[in-house]
């Protein structure tokens, strides 16, 4: 019966030690986390939240109004209303934020059968804002 022999250890390799680095924080990802949490359109005053919000939730509503049964003031607080949601929407860089309260504006006459005064309102200056684009 033939008897193996061992040879000598082989030359120890050395090891690669590989250290993890992170990678430096750019400004766009702490952007993209703080437009991800839409802090602009969170404090529009039609904007309703959800119970105990959190930073990455979506409100409850875009759109939550309460008329002040006058035609002329419920048509400037729409008006008001755009305005501040344009800015916001610049803010949030949220392209979709328009078409969010317009969603919810909708949601809103299915009750009534109708649009609100100021929902008109805001309509009307966003149809304008827009035109003045063109």
């Amino acid at each position: 019966m033939a008897v193996k022999s061992r040879s000598k250890s082989p030359a120890l390799i050395p090891f690669l030690r590989l250290a993890y680095s992170a990678p430096e924080p750019r400004e766009s990802t702490a952007e993209e986390l703080r437009r991800l949490t839409l802090p602009a359109t969170k404090a529009l005053p039609f904007v309703r939240l959800r119970a105990n919000d959190q930073p990455m939730w979506r409100p409850e509503s875009y759109w939550s109004v309460r008329t002040t049964g006058k035609r002329d003031a419920d048509a400037r607080l729409g008006r008001k209303y755009a305005h501040a949601a344009l800015a916001a929407a610049k803010a949030d860089q949220n392209s979709q934020l328009i078409a969010h309260i317009i969603q919810d504006m909708i949601k809103e006459s299915a009750n009534s059968g109708r649009l609100s005064i100021v929902a008109r309102g805001f309509l009307a200056e966003i149809s304008e804002a827009m035109a003045g684009t063109l």
